[in-house]
């Protein structure tokens, strides 16, 4: 048996800010917001509204609300039961994920790995 993953806590909406607040302070013209501050933001989503988050981060409401339901698409996908044997010999699997990006595999492949890799 695998151990358990322990979860990290989420920031608190205090220290999201301060971190975009710094980032404010240290960027250089246009820069795009990173990645890594708009996933503290979409992980405030988890217990605030996006409205909310999107006001008190000054965000734009639009964009968060998108990458907020992009996180969640994967929570919509279906089980499926595979055989092994099925997918040790010759098979195709087709994923998208909720942003539209597309995978489409042929052959004999390790699916758990597949996915979880694209979906991560």
């Amino acid at each position: 048996m695998l151990p358990a993953r322990r979860k990290r806590p989420h920031p608190s909406v205090e220290e999201v800010q301060a971190l975009f607040e710094r980032w404010r302070k240290e960027k250089k013209g246009r820069d795009p917001i990173p990645s890594s501050l708009w996933e503290a933001a979409v992980s405030l989503t988890d217990e605030h509204t996006v409205n909310r988050v999107a006001r008190f981060l000054h965000l734009n409401h639009t964009e968060l609300k998108s990458r907020s339901t992009a996180c969640r698409g994967s929570d919509n996908v279906a089980f499926i039961e595979l055989d092994p044997i099925t997918v040790a010999t010759e098979c195709t699997i087709e994923m998208e994920k909720p942003t539209g990006e597309r995978m489409r595999v042929r052959g004999a492949c390790n699916v758990a790995g597949l996915v979880r890799e694209f979906f991560r």
